[in-house]
């Protein structure tokens, strides 16, 4: 009897708790956020409660409302990490790095030993590109947390502080990660990489090959595995691991190209078609990638594709007049102002020559760099008489224009001016040369 009176007693108690309760709750409990901002408005804004209303505004997507009720929260409880770790979060989701750092540096301050706090603080600074506060703190962290997360902060922050002459330390610390977590995936593949940048094949190859004996399948690792033994020209090795790759859906445009250069290398032109036609299908910009699709091609019944291909990595590789004509103005002005008057000159004649023809002026420019800065008489006049041959003698020859293809105004004013000044310096050598041979009929 005393059994099934408790029985009826906890029965009752729960149903009671139930009838009882919170409607906020299940709310935020079922994702309900719409529903509980709305209960929420009919309530007293406790603490408590704006935690909820914070986060079921993120939920939303709903941040930077977000922030103003965490924000509120500081102002009202200023001694909480919490609230600063969420203004945090909202910040950095709302691209306001800077706030957001001071937020996570307040609730440091208030637990230091927050682990999760400290390593979105080292994140950010990385985000921020303030990669020797990163190394710093990322040291610090270490000290105390040797993890592989840790370290791999530690390692990252450390190769965007060293310079080539110091990339031996960048190596240690993946190295060290490696030894210390065999299993750890990233260390390989970045180290991999390193190597690759740096030529050393067989380090990326041995790198690789190390993790492989713990896991064959990892994707990434193989990716830098088959790149490794392609670069190093073991392409029957690197066909193996690009086969592999293919076989289990990677048809990433670096897969494919390098898939398609080592069955390429091994006259296997059909296969490297295939490949490289899904390597410009990714990235249609690549000169590589329709350079060996071109000669592959050309091995092929598909020569016309293949010239189309070379001629696509000639014209990706040379630059558009639209391109490089403002760079030659820039550099001339750069001459300018750097008072090298001679290379001026020269970067003139060189862009009206190769990639400007129609804009004459640059000739009249020449000239008054070499008559005014170099007292090179010989070569103004030779750059006046060229700029004085491109004057429209009638309306069928093209006048020039300016950028926008509209007629230059006032033009025949310079040519105008441009004559009056060559006929200026052939009388200045004519008195020069009359003085200078009676000196000579004197001497004589």
């Amino acid at each position: 009897m005393r059994k099934l009176f408790i029985l009826l007693f906890f029965s009752a108690t729960s149903l009671l708790m139930a009838q009882n309760t919170n409607p906020i709750q299940e709310a935020m409990a079922n994702y309900d956020y719409e529903t509980a901002l709305k209960l929420m408005e009919q309530e007293t804004p406790t603490v408590p409660l704006l935690y909820q209303k914070g986060r079921a505004l993120k939920g939303l997507g709903y941040n930077d409302k977000a922030l103003l009720v965490f924000q509120e929260i500081i102002e009202q409880d200023s001694l909480t990490p919490r609230a600063y770790i969420e203004a945090a979060e909202c910040c950095k989701s709302i691209a306001k790095q800077r706030e957001a750092l001071d937020y996570y540096q307040s609730a440091l301050n208030l637990n230091p030993s927050n682990k999760y706090v400290r390593i979105q603080y080292i994140s950010l600074l990385l985000n921020m590109k303030r990669n020797r506060d990163a190394l710093r703190e990322s040291n610090l962290l270490a000290e105390q947390d040797s993890s592989a997360f840790v370290l791999h902060l530690r390692a990252e922050s450390m190769s965007r502080v060293c310079d080539n002459s110091d990339v031996h330390l960048v190596i240690e610390a993946y190295q060290d990660i490696q030894e210390r977590y065999p299993k750890d995936y990233m260390a390989p593949a970045i180290l991999g990489n390193i190597y690759i940048a740096a030529r050393q094949f067989d380090e990326a190859i041995g790198t690789t090959e190390k993790y492989r004996c713990l896991d064959s399948t990892n994707i990434l690792v193989n990716r830098v595995n088959a790149q490794a033994y392609c670069m190093n020209k073991y392409y029957p090795e690197a066909i193996e691991r690009y086969n592999y790759l293919l076989q289990n859906g990677d048809s990433t445009f670096l897969t494919c190209l390098y898939a398609g250069i080592s069955h390429y290398a091994v006259d296997d032109f059909y296969g490297a078609r295939d490949l490289l036609k899904k390597a410009v299908k990714e990235d249609g910009s690549n000169v590589n990638a329709h350079y060996y699709l071109g000669r592959a091609c050309s091995k092929t019944p598909w020569t016309k594709e293949g010239v189309l291909h070379l001629e696509t990595a000639i014209n990706l590789t040379i630059p558009s007049d639209s391109t490089i004509v403002p760079l030659y103005t820039g550099l001339a002005d750069c001459y300018k102002m750097a008072n090298m008057y001679k290379e001026q000159a020269d970067i003139l004649l060189e862009q009206y020559e190769r990639y400007d023809k129609n804009k004459h002026k640059l000739l009249y420019d020449a000239a008054y760099v070499y008559y005014y800065r170099l007292k090179n008489t010989s070569k103004a006049e030779q750059c006046l008489k060229a700029y004085l041959k491109t004057r429209p003698k009638d309306n069928d020859k093209r006048q020039e224009v300016d950028a926008d293809g509209v007629p230059i105004i006032g033009e025949n004013n310079r040519y105008n001016a441009a004559e009056a000044w060559l006929k200026d310096i052939q009388e200045k050598r004519k008195v020069n040369d009359f003085f200078q041979g009676k000196g000579a009929e004197t001497n004589k």
